[in-house]
Order: structure tokens, then sequence, then C-alpha cells
């Protein structure tokens, strides 16, 4: 059965977020940890949490999807 253009549209959103969002997960994970790992009780309360990175915005899902979409429709 074919997919109608709104549930593929709605796939290449899916699919743009999870590619800006996954490696943002992957960076404030590894920062986390590594924060954890320098904590102890010595330096608790001075040991300033990392900025972590903003998240992709909405505009930037709908450009990546956007890109997907010409990569696609090259074919």
């Amino acid at each position: 059965m074919s997919k109608t253009p709104y549930e593929i549209r709605l796939e290449l959103l899916k699919l743009a977020k999870d590619s800006l969002w996954e490696p943002i997960y992957q960076k404030r994970h590894a920062m986390s940890d590594e924060y954890h790992a320098k904590l102890t009780d010595a330096n608790r309360g001075t040991l300033p949490f990392p900025t972590m990175p903003d998240f992709p915005s909405t505009t930037d899902i709908v450009s990546k999807a956007e890109e997907l979409k010409k990569f696609i429709d090259q074919a």
C-alpha cells in the first residue's frame, strides 16, 4: 500500500528531527558524563555544570526535511 503525501512528509520530518537531535543527545550525554566523572565531594558546588548545546529549532528541522526531500526528488 502506498503512502499519502502527508505520510511521506511526516516521515521526512521525523527523519530530519532524528538526524539533527541524535548528535546533540550524544554530546549532551558525553558532557554530563565528563562533568560527573570530575565531580568529587571536594569540588561539589564549585564545579560549574557545563553549558549544554541547544536542540535544533522547528525551522532547522523543516529545513533539513526540505533538504531530504530534494535529495529524494532527484531519483
